[in-house]
């Protein structure tokens, strides 16, 4: 399956999926099969580099993650769930690299992360965090891979933490990622 988008950088076409053209053969493995072998970030399964589907289980037997290998790196699809079913996250891999959009959940059903990634890995538009709450906590914008324009932060409350612009990989404005006192100020009461 193949989902294509004209415009890479059109925020409104998020819930597109760019899906690699690679076929994932169908096989399906359980993570703890004691054949498999992590080296150097590459999955080996009997000393040959792994091309299908790897599962793993919470320890009553629910499904936690469903990952796709080609070549012992991921590839495709990467799921994950909560002891209960519900949606912990979405993640989509090119080559080994993080791509398209990645989401995730809190057990609670609100948002939890909502990042984008181009080809190369690299964070490409939005990066979005929320607090358990639902408050939105972090929203910062990237061009492959670095900070550009708009970047904010939230407290749990919904206060601004930090509003400021990135230009050039230079930070203007409110800072504010450290809650500074000012001796002067102290030195008053």
């Amino acid at each position: 399956m193949l989902f294509i988008s004209c415009n890479l950088d059109d925020q409104a076409n998020e819930g597109l999926i760019l899906q690699s053209e690679i076929k994932i053969p169908s096989v399906e493995k359980n993570k703890k099969d004691a054949n498999f072998e992590l080296k150097n970030g590459v999955l080996f399964f009997k000393e040959k580099k792994y091309s299908g589907i790897v599962n793993e289980f919470y320890p009553k037997g629910a499904f936690k993650s469903m990952s796709q290998y080609y070549k012992g790196q991921r590839e495709g699809m990467f799921f994950g769930w909560y002891s209960d079913g519900t949606h912990w996250f979405e993640r989509f891999y090119k080559k080994g690299l993080k791509s398209s959009t990645h989401k995730g959940w809190y057990n609670n059903g609100n948002q939890m992360f909502l990042y984008h990634f181009n080809n190369k890995g690299r964070y490409h538009g939005a990066v979005k965090d929320w607090h358990p709450n639902g408050i939105l906590g972090k929203h910062f914008n990237f061009m492959e891979g670095k900070e550009r324009g708009s970047q904010k932060m939230w407290d749990l409350d919904g206060k601004i933490t930090a509003n400021f612009y990135t230009v050039e990989n230079e930070r203007h404005g409110l800072i504010g990622l450290k809650n500074c006192i000012s001796n002067l100020t102290l030195e008053n009461k």
